[in-house]
């Protein structure tokens, strides 16, 4: 996969926004018997404005009450992500994504805010793939908020389901 943001955001797109903790929900109906979610982060040009996500959850419709995300919340995380993917980090020098204990949801959250440059965006991403079946309806859903000062339109999160 290439560092860039092109291309992402086929089930959501924020520009910095939302400014305070914001659960969104999507249903998507499975086409393979496994899927991925990720998520694409990208702060302003100075690394001031910071992602923050939690609580993230990947449910069956028919069988709601199994979640189908290993460690959704972070909480099993301390310095080391558990359960999750990172990758494109190092494009983003000391903002790319790390485990926080402060200013969460819950627990823990997942902090990003990979720096941009004014003459290219870097992005890094957080994905996590799990079993699906063909047809069936998932709910999606994820706490997350853009927060810090700085230049808003450059701060961008990217959702993708693949």
């Amino acid at each position: 996969m290439a560092c860039t943001p092109t291309g992402h955001g086929n089930l959501a797109t924020f520009t910095s926004n939302p400014t305070s903790w914001t659960q969104y929900k999507y249903n998507y109906t499975a086409t393979k018997t496994a899927q991925t979610i990720m998520f694409g982060f990208t702060s302003d040009t100075y690394g001031i404005r910071s992602w923050y996500l939690d609580t993230v959850s990947v449910v069956d419709v028919s069988a709601p009450g199994t979640q189908l995300l290993q460690n959704p919340g972070f909480d099993n995380s301390t310095t080391a992500l558990t359960g999750w993917i990172q990758y494109c980090g190092t494009t983003c020098g000391n903002g790319a994504g790390k485990i926080s204990t402060t200013s969460c949801q819950s627990m823990n959250c997942y902090l990003d805010n990979c720096n941009n440059t004014i003459s290219t965006t870097q992005i890094d991403f957080l994905s996590q793939t799990f079993p699906t079946t063909i047809g069936h309806i998932y709910t999606i859903s994820f706490w997350i908020v853009d927060s810090g000062s700085g230049l808003n339109g450059l701060s961008k999160a990217y959702v993708d389901i693949s």
